[in-house]
């Protein structure tokens, strides 16, 4: 005799069925015409007109009614997707990629949600070796500019998992496509590891939601980049004019001054920087190059005021380091004599 409590507890699966209940045959005919999209595009369709759902379960040859649906409001009917995870090594240790997976009639499709920072869609035509390919950047949908980083890293690592990269690869096949993708991720990456760079040595926040192509931004942060982060010498890409204006005070009894002679100059000065709705104020010490004396008047209160301006064939310049505090920047003022050729070359 069988173990009827054993039956009854058991863990094996039942099936699950029902049937549709539709209000008219125009609304069965839309549904079937739902079917055929789902099965031909892989996408989910709402049908309209279904008026109830009943459910079954069935076991073996045993059928038992389950739920009964009725005044549905909302009908969608879609593939059968099953989740296929991809794990990656990355700079920032190990990382998940989840894929979608459904098939359509022609084609079996990896697909990311719509929702990543980095969306990928991978179609294989099915009885052939060609895939299609596309994918889409999002950092705007990003939480913070680390997580733009890192999913810029990770799908760089996806691509050389699933494309194994090589540098000697022939670029004159369909390989060339990859690699070009390959390239353009690598630099967006960059791009925003400067950003994330910069917005740590600050100690402030950009919102991802507030991140776009704009060229000026892109020009300001490269610049920061280099100041804050790299601490590199940039010269200042502006012509200057002498004018009356341009001159100096000095206290009496200094060095001899000669009209014609050449001057270096060293002076603090502050810029401002806007990168995606932040302002940002730096701190400079400079250095003027290639001043030449043109007038020197002395004051009544014992000051001597010196005008300069430059030469044709060898226009004035600045140079200038970029800092946090205006501390930094004094100190750095009072050294940039020492090796004043770095400014110079910058």
């Amino acid at each position: 005799m069988s173990n009827k409590l054993k039956d009854i507890f058991s863990n094996k699966k039942f099936d699950f069925g029902g049937n549709l209940h539709f209000q008219d045959n125009k609304s069965y005919n839309k549904f079937l015409e739902a079917l055929r999209i789902v099965q031909n595009e892989g996408r989910a369709v709402e049908v309209k007109g279904v008026s109830s759902l009943t459910t079954k379960v069935r076991d073996g040859e045993m059928e038992y009614p389950f739920l009964e649906h009725k005044e549905l409001t909302h009908f969608v009917i879609g593939p059968s997707i099953e989740d296929v995870p991809f794990v990656i090594n990355t700079e920032y240790g190990e990382k998940t990629v989840l894929f979608k997976r459904y098939q359509t009639t022609n084609e079996i499709i990896l697909e990311t949600d719509a929702s990543e920072v980095v969306y990928f869609k991978i179609a294989f035509i099915k009885n052939t070796m060609n895939i299609t390919f596309t994918y889409r950047t999002q950092p705007h949908l990003a939480k913070t500019v680390k997580d733009i980083v890192e999913n810029y890293n990770t799908t760089i690592a996806l691509l050389n998992t699933i494309f194994i990269y090589k540098e000697s690869q022939d670029l004159s096949d369909e390989y060339a496509q990859i690699h070009d993708l390959r390239e353009s991720i690598l630099e967006s990456e960059l791009y925003f590891k400067r950003l994330y760079l910069v917005e740590q040595e600050l100690e402030l926040s950009f919102q991802p939601t507030q991140i776009n192509n704009t060229e000026s931004d892109e020009e300001e942060l490269e610049e920061l980049h280099l100041l804050l982060i790299e601490k590199k010498v940039i010269r200042l890409n502006a012509k200057l004019n002498a004018t009356e204006s341009t001159g100096m005070k000095i206290e009496s009894g200094a060095h001899k001054l000669e009209i014609g002679s050449k001057i270096d100059l060293t002076f603090l000065g502050d810029s401002e920087y806007i990168i995606y709705g932040q302002k940002i104020s730096v701190h400079t010490a400079n250095l003027l190059s290639n001043a030449i004396i043109k007038e020197v008047k002395e004051g009544e209160d014992g000051t001597i005021k010196v005008l300069y301006g430059d030469t044709d064939n060898r226009p004035m310049y600045i140079s200038y380091t970029g800092f946090k505090t205006i501390d930094e920047a004094k100190q750095e003022m009072k050294t940039i004599m020492e090796y004043k050729e770095t400014y110079i070359d910058a």
